[in-house]
């Protein structure tokens, strides 16, 4: 999650901060929402 929000892991640059998390949520949040629209899309017999 950390990755997704920006965080680069590197040895240097310590622990990822509630803002990184925050962001790799919204992001996870994002792609989730992007499925299920792709899903009821597909139920609805849309060409996609």
């Amino acid at each position: 999650m950390a990755r997704l929000g920006g965080f680069l892991a590197r040895k240097d640059h310590g622990e990822p901060n509630v803002k990184t998390i925050w962001l790799g949520m919204q992001r996870i949040l994002d792609f989730a929402a992007g499925i299920r629209f792709y899903k009821e899309l597909q139920a609805a017999g849309s060409c996609v």
